[in-house]
């Protein structure tokens, strides 16, 4: 189902000109939108399935990576290991 998720987002891209600079840029947005969840408390933060070293870990990502992918599979891992947003 990654592969598949990651060929999709691979495809879209590719049918706008530029489509690195167009992650680049999503990728940006979206770290800048990540400080704004860095002031939840971690009640919320745990409610939506994250923690304080799970968002220092997306904000040290480069920009090439997709962050709602990463945040997705931080997410599914640990709920495969049964943890919830601690």
């Amino acid at each position: 189902m990654r592969d598949y998720i990651l060929t999709q987002a691979l495809s879209r891209d590719s049918t706008y000109p530029f489509p690195r600079l167009r992650r680049m840029l999503r990728n940006w947005f979206n770290k800048r939108d990540l400080r704004m969840i860095e002031g939840f408390d971690d009640y919320m933060l745990s409610d939506i399935g994250l923690t304080r070293s799970d968002l220092r870990h997306l904000r040290g990502l480069p920009l090439d990576v997709d962050l709602q992918h990463e945040m997705d599979r931080l997410r599914e891992s640990r709920s495969r290991r049964g943890v919830r947003g601690r």
